[in-house]
């Protein structure tokens, strides 16, 4: 007997394949057009794929191979979850290299916090976050020098 599983990504329509396919077009700052030409498809089977809510048109597996060519995040796409090896798939399938945003290496002291930061539970990184928040901001009120403490000595 075969044991019927659910999807990964359970979220509604909000959530749903047809609306990251429409997340990732726009990512790459592609036009309905633009990828229905890439896909050698109507703009209309494109609108038809990007319809939300279960009245659309499933996407074939030859237009999922060929998203993954114009770089977009397929596993994304089908599940909700980001690849983590996004750059070598577009590049073993089309020679594209994707970047999702410009960012400057991070220094050793960045990895070190990162990878604290990774370790933490969602509850810490929330408080994380927060500390950081509040550092940020006084950083940002001005270079305002903080309040001496009195020595004991002076009392």
């Amino acid at each position: 007997m075969v044991k019927k599983l659910t999807p990964v990504n359970t979220g509604g329509v909000k959530y749903s394949s047809p609306v990251r396919l429409k997340e990732e077009r726009a990512r790459l700052g592609l036009s309905q057009t633009e990828l229905a030409k890439a896909l050698d498809v109507t703009k209309w089977t494109v609108i038809n794929y990007e319809r939300a809510g279960g009245r659309g048109t499933p996407i074939s597996a030859d237009s999922l191979s060929a998203c993954a060519r114009l770089g977009m995040d397929v596993q994304y796409i089908l599940t909700g979850v980001h690849s983590t090896n996004l750059n070598r798939v577009a590049e073993e399938a089309g020679s594209y290299r994707v970047e999702r945003e410009k960012t400057a290496a991070l220094s050793a002291e960045e990895l070190k916090l990162l990878e604290k930061y990774r370790r933490l539970k969602p509850r810490q990184r929330t408080h994380a976050q927060t500390i950081v928040d509040a550092l940020a901001a006084a950083e940002g009120t001005g270079r305002e020098k903080p309040a001496r403490r009195k020595s004991r000595a002076g009392r």
